[in-house]
């Protein structure tokens, strides 16, 4: 018999990150590649994303996929003295991507959900950018 596994709830952890991270859903949206209509039914659980999804989610948010597909409620907390720890950690959002512009946080996602070799590519396209400042160019 197998064991009864409790159902996460991923529909709304996507909704907790998206909103915690400062994006909307146009903006996962776009960076996924995909209609806003078609997040928003992974959100509201019409339908759920499959793990290529998932997994480029978990990178968008910079969180391990674990995290992205538990519930941040069902953490064990051993001692009264852990407890502000866990709780400040859970509240903390290590990317600080909710002080960025939105055009930089579709970037910045984008950046997230490529591979390796596709970062180092925009790394250094960024960086020929930066070598092409017209501070470093003469004027003719």
């Amino acid at each position: 018999m197998l064991p009864i596994i409790e159902k996460i709830h991923i529909n709304e952890r996507l909704r907790e990150l998206r909103i915690k991270s400062g994006y909307t859903q146009v903006q996962i949206a776009e960076i996924l590649n995909i209609d806003r209509s078609t997040y928003s039914y992974y959100e509201i659980g019409k339908t759920t994303p499959d793990v290529t999804v998932l997994i480029t989610l978990a990178k968008v948010f910079n969180i391990p996929i674990e995290n992205l597909l538990s519930d941040e409620g069902s953490q064990e907390i051993v001692s009264d003295s852990e407890l502000k720890t866990n709780y400040i950690q859970s509240k903390k959002n290590s990317s600080h991507i909710y002080e960025l512009s939105s055009d930089e946080r579709i970037l910045v996602g984008a950046f997230r959900s490529c591979s390796v070799e596709g970062q180092k590519k925009i790394m250094a396209y960024i960086k020929n950018i930066l070598k092409k400042k017209p501070h470093n160019k003469k004027q003719d």
